[in-house]
């Protein structure tokens, strides 16, 4: 994630808006009846742990970014117990959540944390 999700960083400019249109969400994103319980704990508000920088807000099954990023809500859905999975700028990343620090370790390293 890096660049893409660092206002401060002058690369975000030139990063742009996700191309995800709904089609592509449904194939990456296969949300059906038979999904966890993981994502409704994680709904909130996200900072990024190093510099506290807001990220956005989890809502139901998207990410839906601070305007500053310019970026479409990103769909988000659960792989296998504690492991999240996000589309954003076309990649597939993926997180490990902790519950009880309300944390979500990403695999490049980045952490978020609900506020």
């Amino acid at each position: 994630m890096g660049t893409v999700c660092c206002i401060e960083d002058s690369a975000t400019e030139s990063v742009g808006t996700s191309k995800i249109d709904t089609d592509e969400r449904e194939a990456v994103s296969p949300m059906d009846a038979a999904h966890g319980s993981l994502l409704p704990q994680l709904k909130g508000q996200w900072v990024r742990k190093e510099d506290k920088i807001s990220l956005g807000a989890i809502a139901g099954n998207s990410m839906v970014w601070e305007a500053a990023y310019k970026h479409k809500p990103s769909p988000l859905w659960e792989a296998s117990g504690s492991k999240i999975k996000m589309s954003l700028g076309g990649e597939e990343h993926t997180g490990t959540v902790r519950l009880k620090e309300s944390e979500i370790t990403w695999e490049d390293g980045e952490v978020w944390v609900r506020t």
